[in-house]
């Protein structure tokens, strides 16, 4: 059983984080080099491995740090609170915050990447986590739209789901393949939030 990761010397543990993301981004987990990051980052190994016990302990301290870093930066939405009026300007806003959170913190492009990645470092790892904990919101997100009357009905809620999920992660992906925070600029948000309407929107939720 893998050991907690102990807490890292704020100063050096960021050149430590900066290169592992750099790394993981450009090379995924499998073919990255411990090594390499180690080098870049002015690490001994067995520095390394006082704080953690495998290359997949420092790709979850990685994921983990840059996703707090993100979510810090914004607020989700109470799903069960939203009604009809103030349901699709909450994802807007959510959207827009994602935009500035990112802005502010343009380390968190090495998780986008990761992110967009086709493998996983583990069945258990927080990259996967990640991965699902984003598409389980996304599916709570929209099965309340469809109680809002705001998704269209005549399609299945599975596919709403995964037309939704599917717009986002090309959305995203594409902004972070151009280190851009957002597509679409300082009007991201209702770019993309319009995508999504115009595909899953219910036609009288469209004004």
């Amino acid at each position: 059983m893998a050991r907690p990761p102990r807490p890292v010397d704020p100063d050096s543990g960021h050149d430590l984080l900066l290169a592992a993301a750099r790394t993981f981004a450009r090379d995924g987990y499998q073919a990255a080099s411990l090594n390499e990051i180690l080098q870049t980052a002015g690490w001994a190994k067995s520095s390394l491995y006082h704080y953690f016990d495998s290359k997949k302990g420092l790709h979850d301290h990685v994921v983990t740090v840059l996703r707090a870093r993100l979510g810090d930066a914004i607020t989700l939405p109470e799903l069960a609170t939203l009604t009809a009026g103030d349901f699709w300007p909450a994802m807007a806003r959510l959207l827009d915050d994602l935009g500035r959170a990112a802005a502010d913190h343009p380390e968190t492009r090495q998780l986008g990447l990761m992110y967009h990645r086709d493998e996983s470092a583990e069945t258990d790892s927080a990259l996967l986590a990640l991965r699902t904990d984003v598409a389980d919101w996304l599916n709570q997100a929209v099965r309340r739209g469809l109680a809002l009357g705001l998704v269209r009905q005549d399609i299945p809620a599975d596919l709403a789901v995964e037309l939704t999920g599917a717009v986002l992660n090309v959305l995203d992906r594409w902004a972070v393949d151009r280190a851009l925070h957002s597509p679409g600029g300082s009007d991201a948000a209702r770019l993309s939030l319009t995508l999504i309407k115009d595909l899953i929107g219910a036609p009288d939720s469209n004004g």
